[in-house]
């Protein structure tokens, strides 16, 4: 397997791993026994860190991208509760005054009806046999006729009251379910609250911060060690942006990126 390859595979497995540079190291297909050496090594090349930087920027496309989903799926249910209690609200008010109507409107019957009683009475009082009797109760007969319409019209209009307030409850939120919706809402924007600002993104670069400085400390002794066997000089950096500014001042002339190399 040719270096770059190695170094890919390094890089790549170190950012999936959750910065372990040992199993990386081993992934990559170098030595289980000097892994952790050739890890500490790794993590002070140029081209390693080039491609682990460039890893590190596509977890963080991906976690963007992942988070633009969560907020877009959060808020939806937030608009999905809101418009619950939106509902509610109207369902509430437009019940009340339904319910306002549906009373007058049995009042209005029952008075209806009461005044239809009295005029069949006065008809069966009233002598048919005359003219005058004759004349007075098809009269009457037509009120009555007109005050049924009137009383089947009512009823009708009662029962589209009673339709729309079948209709009005179904909106219409328990107690402890408005209690529980609100406590969900409350979750939810706390949620939106803490992901504001892409939080995860910078909690993982500085944890990768964290790991890199960790790892290089724990391997200070080693790599020194290995470095003394061998003869060579090993530059140790005590954070990332001492070895950035190593890397940039080395990058000045042909011979010190040699040594560069050859130190990585």
């Amino acid at each position: 397997m040719k270096t770059e390859e190695k170094y890919k595979i390094f890089a790549k497995t170190y950012v999936m791993n959750g910065f372990n540079g040992k199993k990386a190291a081993i992934t990559a297909g170098y030595s289980e026994k000097s892994a952790e050496v050739t890890a500490s090594k790794l993590l002070r090349n140029a081209k390693v860190l080039e491609i682990i930087d460039a890893e590190m920027k596509m977890l963080s496309k991906r976690m963007r991208d992942d988070a633009s989903r969560i907020y877009f799926e959060l808020w939806n249910q937030v608009r999905m509760i809101d418009d619950k209690m939106i509902n509610h609200e109207e369902a509430s008010k437009q019940l009340s005054v339904t319910e306002a109507r549906v009373v007058v409107m049995k009042a209005d019957i029952t008075n209806l009806k009461s005044k239809i009683r009295r005029k069949e009475a006065k008809i069966n009082k009233i002598d048919g046999r005359t003219n005058k009797g004759r004349a007075e109760k098809n009269g009457l007969k037509k009120e009555l006729k007109e005050m049924y319409l009137e009383l089947e019209e009512s009823k009708e209009s009662l029962d589209d009251l009673d339709s729309s307030m079948a209709t009005s409850r179904r909106d219409l939120l328990w107690h402890r379910d408005w209690k529980e919706l609100l406590t969900l809402r409350t979750q939810i924007l706390q949620d939106l609250f803490d992901r504001a600002g892409y939080k995860e993104m910078r909690e993982l670069q500085e944890r990768r911060l964290r790991l890199l400085d960790s790892q290089i400390n724990k391997l200070e002794s080693e790599v020194n060690k290995d470095s003394k066997n061998s003869g060579t000089t090993t530059i140790i950096m005590s954070n990332v942006d001492e070895m950035q500014a190593y890397l940039d001042k080395k990058a000045g002339g042909t011979d010190e990126r040699d040594d560069t190399q050859t130190t990585n």
